[in-house]
């Protein structure tokens, strides 16, 4: 007897022979792709984690927005892509701050090299130099001044320190706080009420 071709599959495969199966890479890829694509009627990103502080340009969200609408993407398309946006964004933003703190500090190198050995006031004037200087940068410079020196290493500027030096040496010589002013001619009351007499 002839064996139906239909039970002889199901018997040796199981009745979920012909059954869609969920492994079948077509039928992934299509379910995926549906996924992917399907412009919904607005964009939506609530669902996209930012970082702290962190909030949306309008300008580029809405460029953004038109490039997914155009190639008809999805909402989770987008979120996909805009959380790898913001990634990225806070990744620049990490190096560029890096960067930035890097060149500060190869600045501020700079600067102390040329104080150190600045012909006027650096070499063996160094010392004497910067207790002068301190003088009048302790005097003058209130706390939020020095903090902005020392933060962008100004404070180590061979021109800076030059100030705060030329003002210290007219400290010790009196010559600032000692200003002198003439004393006015002393003149009798008649004289102050009543010129012309």
């Amino acid at each position: 007897m002839e064996e139906n071709l239909e039970t002889k599959q199901i018997a040796g495969l199981g009745e979920n022979a012909f059954a869609p199966s969920s492994n079948n890479p077509e039928t992934n890829s299509l379910n995926e792709e549906e996924s992917c694509y399907g412009k919904p009627e607005r964009y939506d990103y609530s669902g996209v984690a930012l970082p702290e502080n962190y909030c949306y340009n309008e300008e580029l969200l809405n460029e953004f927005n038109e490039l997914a609408g155009k190639y008809n993407l999805s909402q989770k398309s987008a979120n996909e892509l805009m959380s790898m946006a913001v990634k990225l964004t806070q990744f620049m933003g990490n190096n560029y701050s890096k960067t930035l703190a890097e060149q500060q500090r190869q600045q501020t190198e700079d600067y102390k090299y040329n104080l150190i050995n600045d012909r006027e006031i650096g070499g063996a004037n160094f010392e004497r130099t910067m207790r002068t200087a301190n003088l009048a940068y302790s005097q003058f410079a209130d706390s939020d001044v020095q903090e902005l020196l020392s933060k962008s290493g100004l404070n180590c500027h061979p021109k800076v320190v030059k100030m705060f030096y030329n003002i210290g040496k007219r400290m010790q010589n009196d010559s600032i706080y000692g200003v002198s002013i003439a004393a006015a001619p002393k003149e009798n009351r008649e004289d102050i009420l009543f010129p012309t007499m």
